[in-house]
């Protein structure tokens, strides 16, 4: 074995030594984009909640289009929730989205889908 090789492979078994991995996890693939939902590009969004009126202002910073929908639980058993529809949310766009209890909010939550 000539000497870079060597020198190339004591590199390699000190490198995976040091960083606590095996040999096999450091030649391991990582993951095509797309197949972990995390690293789906999706709108930017921030919750506020004012009285019993319930807000998310969301960016899209991707060129893709999202679609947003506001989400709201009410205290009060009697007090019907809140599922606003689908607002799409275009490249490089901003959008509000609201809705509102009688009384009180419990929670309220945003989910989006990736639209064309």
């Amino acid at each position: 074995m000539p000497a870079s090789r060597r020198r190339t492979a004591a590199l390699t078994v000190a490198l995976t030594a040091f960083l606590g991995v095996t040999a096999s996890a450091a030649r391991a693939v990582p993951p095509a984009p797309g197949d972990d939902p995390r690293e789906v590009p999706r709108a930017r969004c921030r919750t506020a909640v004012v009285g019993s009126t319930g807000t998310a202002r969301c960016f899209n910073p991707n060129g893709t289009l999202s679609r947003v929908r506001l989400h709201i639980e009410c205290k009060r058993w009697y007090d019907p929730d809140v599922d606003t529809r689908a607002v799409p949310v275009g490249p490089a766009r901003q959008i509000t989205v609201a809705g509102r209890c009688w009384q009180e909010i419990q929670d309220l939550w945003v989910s989006q889908d990736l639209g064309e």
